[in-house]
């Protein structure tokens, strides 16, 4: 019989769909027999599956562009290691050793054409700082370097020896920090004082004093701030708010989140290129430290900083402020009442460094009847999903999102898929390639929603859009979706549980006034 088009295309883009279905492949959906017989089988109105009306999530269109030639915004780089490369990227400047890796892969022309589509942002790099010089040269490469043609060709791109000169800058409108964690204040405040917009790379804060005070101090300057968690474009966590707002899940009682990794790499243990090289000579030692307490010069503690209490936030900081902030977007959870945490290092460095390569913590919050979980591990590499788990459905999210119906759900009594299958299923159609990506902790960053994301019918970065929201919002003066407060949140949720590991005793949230009580 001939294929109608509506199934033709439901066949092709379900298909590519089950690639990025996690674990489960075609078997999670109780294939038998011919699998297009079956997938046409299966294919039902899911507004009327899921009792509701409308999707509007899906149909989110991108925003209109707000820059002109006139209205150019000049920005500065705090932090060029491979983080605040890949902004860098994103905003379409690239290294010329990476171009040519393109032309030698043979993808040049389709890479190319990928970057160009890009909307023009009209963003000029024009300063870029770094404690390692080596890293400061080439983020100088990678700024005079931009492969869609949209900067304005007339930014003169300046490195400062040290934020503060680059902020004091009047060649400085706004700044990207992408430092270690213990300078994200720091350097965020004096920015804010000195009326700098600041996109700066996640967590927002090393410590719960920190939050107070850079919310404070975005709020009395007005200057736009937006937390580096790109995963608020999303589609996924977009249409899970939805999804969870129109009561498909029911009661939400209990969410479960995860870290799993098992590797040197995976566990913060790393040497990237150019470390080798690092030495007292071409490392400003004492502008690293800044505000942390005094350590004689080592390597470890400058590559590896995210093993150190002195700089780094933890597995807490590092992964669950991530997923935490996922949640936040579909819940609306705000700051648990609660935590109590427990762990250890087992594994890893042991007494060498600080970080537990084990965590487990639990959130509560009674106002809402439900509690949150935490479990990570780095000795597992076993891939999980955020799991939010309600009276009527059971929601699994990451880039994708995976319902299965509660054996004793009225709303769902009539769907004959059982418990243990999903009923329904969404993936955004990026056409993405997870086996492209290099290592194991990159796919599962790619798989937990930082690469690609679909919208308005296109294929676009979600940390390219993050940066554009910022941008857009410091044209219009409105109001960022990972701004101060939700930042705030952020950073007030995962210290709790930092501090209840440090203390080995429950953390409580002082909401008055705004501290925690230990025990």
């Amino acid at each position: 019989m001939k294929k109608t088009k509506n199934q033709e295309i439901f066949r092709r883009d379900f298909l590519k769909g089950l690639t990025a279905l996690p674990f489960l492949g075609y078997f999670g959906f109780g294939f038998k027999d011919n699998i297009e017989k079956e997938l046409l089988g299966k294919q039902k109105d899911p507004k009327e599956m899921l009792r509701i009306d409308s999707f509007d999530a899906i149909r989110e269109k991108l925003s209109q562009r707000t820059g002109s030639e006139s209205s150019r915004i000049k920005v500065g780089l705090v932090g060029h290691g491979w983080r605040g490369e890949n902004l860098l990227n994103s905003l379409g400047y690239f290294h010329p050793e990476y171009v040519e890796k393109m032309r030698a892969d043979t993808i040049y022309d389709r890479w190319l054409s990928y970057q160009k589509w890009h909307e023009n942002l009209f963003v000029d790099i024009t300063g870029i700082c770094d404690t390692f010089s080596i890293h400061a040269d080439r983020g100088m490469e990678v700024a005079q370097n931009d492969v869609r043609g949209k900067s304005s060709g007339n930014a003169f791109v300046k490195l400062y020896p040290n934020y503060r000169e680059l902020i004091a800058s009047n060649d400085v409108d706004a700044i990207i920090v992408a430092t270690p964690d213990h300078m994200h204040v720091p350097i965020a405040v004096e920015a804010a004082k000195a009326g700098k917009h600041i996109y700066l790379e996640k967590p927002m804060a090393h410590s719960i004093e920190e939050a107070v005070q850079l919310r404070d101090a975005v709020k009395k300057t007005g200057v736009v701030l937006q937390v580096g968690h790109e995963n608020r474009q999303q589609m996924s966590f977009k249409l899970g708010r939805e999804l969870y707002q129109k009561g498909v899940l029911g009661t939400v009682s209990m969410v479960q989140t995860f870290t799993n990794r098992n590797s040197q790499f995976g566990a913060w243990i790393r040497e990237r290129k150019f470390d080798s090289l690092g030495t007292p000579e071409n490392i400003n030692w004492k502008e690293f430290l800044g505000t942390a307490p005094w350590n004689e010069f080592d390597t470890k503690r400058y590559f590896n900083w995210q093993r150190y209490n002195d700089y780094g936030t933890g597995m807490v900081g590092n992964d669950f402020s991530h997923t935490y902030d996922c949640i936040n977007q579909v819940l609306e959870l705000g700051i648990p009442e609660s935590v109590m945490a427990f762990g250890g290092q087992y594994y890893y460095n042991v007494g060498k460094d600080d970080m537990p390569d084990v965590f487990n913590a639990m959130f509560s919050y009674p106002e809402r009847g439900l509690t949150m979980t935490y479990d990570g591990t780095l000795k597992s590499g076993i891939y999980r999903q955020s799991r939010i788990l309600g009276s009527e459905s059971t929601m699994d999210i990451d880039r994708a999102i995976m319902l299965f119906k509660d054996t004793y759900s009225e709303r769902y009594k009539d769907v004959p898929e059982s418990p243990d299958d999903p009923f329904y299923y969404y993936a955004p159609n990026t056409n993405a390639n997870v086996d492209a990506v290099s290592s194991a902790t990159s796919k599962s960053y790619f798989k937990s929603g930082y690469g690609p994301t679909y919208i308005d019918g296109k294929v676009i970065d979600a940390t390219f859009l993050h940066l554009k929201e910022w941008v857009d919002v410091i044209r219009t003066n409105g109001k960022t979706s990972c701004n101060e407060d939700v930042g705030f949140e952020e950073a007030v949720t995962f210290n709790m549980a930092n501090l209840s590991y440090a203390h080995k005793k429950p953390i409580h949230w002082d909401k008055a006034n705004e501290t925690v009580i230990i025990g």
